[in-house]
């Protein structure tokens, strides 16, 4: 019933949860190793999976399959439709190497309980999977690109988007509250479909362009875009076209193949916990 949906699987939007770490009492035998290693420690917990977040992502996935479908309805906010109705301009703006792929929801090749719907392919002498995100404020696109901005690239800009970074000027940036969620949604994807590459890649329209934009929404008569067709130009996100930041921003990567790894594991061991229905 439920083999071909979204709804009570794990997908990679979500997949982070399934890392989340608790504690527990260490048994008898870890006790007295750790204390034979550690004889000054009086620490009686030991760290254990799965977490509070895990167990929580687990147990709604177990509803899903019980209720045949999602817990929650179709979201309905300015956010979402925004990304929704850009991304797919966003790609037309990219060279011929990027796919589209948003419609597509994946499985992965052994667990038909792990899905994920990359927003797109790149197809050069690497297969890199590609997650595009358009911010609808624009302090949260400075963010996400900050990292490009002062000298960091790869992997160290999505580290510093992660772990948070000393920019220019001196001040620490924190880590991006989603970096960790965005990380492990490219990482997921790309055990799904065996990518060995990423890219994360960030948007926001020139002001030139948001007027293109806006037009497309009055063409398409989509529902989702009919506060795009109507709102003021000041109520969008846009840049100056001559101004600091460029429209298009990619953190391009090599996922470490440890990490790809330590998801599979952990996604197997929580395929265990799922009901069969």
């Amino acid at each position: 019933m439920l083999s071909n949906s979204r709804s009570g699987n794990f997908t990679s939007s979500e997949i982070f949860a399934l890392l989340s770490t608790g504690t527990r009492e260490m048994t008898d035998q870890e006790l007295a190793e750790h204390k034979l290693n550690n004889p000054g420690s009086r620490k009686k917990t030991i760290e254990s999976w799965p977490g509070k977040a895990a167990i929580t992502y687990i147990n709604q996935c177990n509803m899903e399959r019980r209720l045949g479908r999602s817990l929650d309805g179709e979201l309905d906010a300015k956010p979402t439709n925004w990304g929704k109705f850009v991304e797919p301009l966003l790609f037309q703006l990219l060279d011929g190497d990027y796919t589209y792929n948003s419609s597509d929801t994946l499985t992965h090749p052994e667990m038909d309980y792990w899905k994920g719907t990359p927003d797109g392919f790149k197809i050069t002498e690497n297969k890199t999977v590609v997650d595009a995100k358009c911010p609808f404020t624009l302090e949260s696109f400075c963010k996400l690109v900050g990292p490009l901005y002062n000298d960091f690239e790869g992997m160290g800009a999505m580290n510093a988007l992660r772990e948070g970074y000393t920019d220019k000027t001196g001040l620490f940036q924190a880590a991006h509250a989603d970096a960790e969620k965005y990380y492990w949604q490219l990482v997921s994807n790309a055990c799904i479909d065996d990518c060995s590459h990423a890219e994360l890649i960030i948007y926001c329209p020139y002001e030139s362009e948001l007027a293109v934009i806006q037009a497309q929404a009055v063409k398409s008569g989509d529902p989702i875009a009919y506060f795009i067709a109507n709102s003021p130009k000041k109520a969008l996100p846009y840049i100056k076209d001559d101004g600091f930041y460029k429209n298009i921003n990619i953190i391009s990567f090599e996922i470490p193949a440890e990490d790809k790894k330590k998801l599979t594991e952990i996604v197997k061991n929580a395929g265990k916990y799922l009901i069969s229905v």
